[in-house]
């Protein structure tokens, strides 16, 4: 869903985190388009940070006015399938 939102709709979704992924009949669904942002947009769109912040990715967290970019997403990305997988994990 990123990808398709990302080069075909140029679209950032920039608040990617557990609350808002979805699986209906084995299919992952990105929900939750609220602050996402059209990639042909210059500068903030907003003055505050966008994202649920356990899932920013660092350089978001530590840099407060960057410009949220592609790699900010799939970082947060990466976060998701880390929480899940260890949340759901035999320990």
């Amino acid at each position: 869903a990123h990808k398709d939102a990302y080069e075909l709709a140029k679209v950032l979704h920039r608040d990617l985190s557990v609350g808002n992924v979805v699986i209906y009949k084995g299919v992952g669904i990105l929900i939750d388009w609220d602050l996402a942002k059209l990639i042909t947009i210059q500068g903030p769109r907003q003055k505050n940070r966008t994202g649920t912040w356990q899932f920013m990715s660092g350089y978001l967290v530590s840099h407060l006015h960057a410009v949220h970019r592609v790699e900010d997403d799939l970082e947060s990305s990466l976060y998701v399938l880390l929480w899940t997988g260890l949340k759901y994990s035999d320990t």
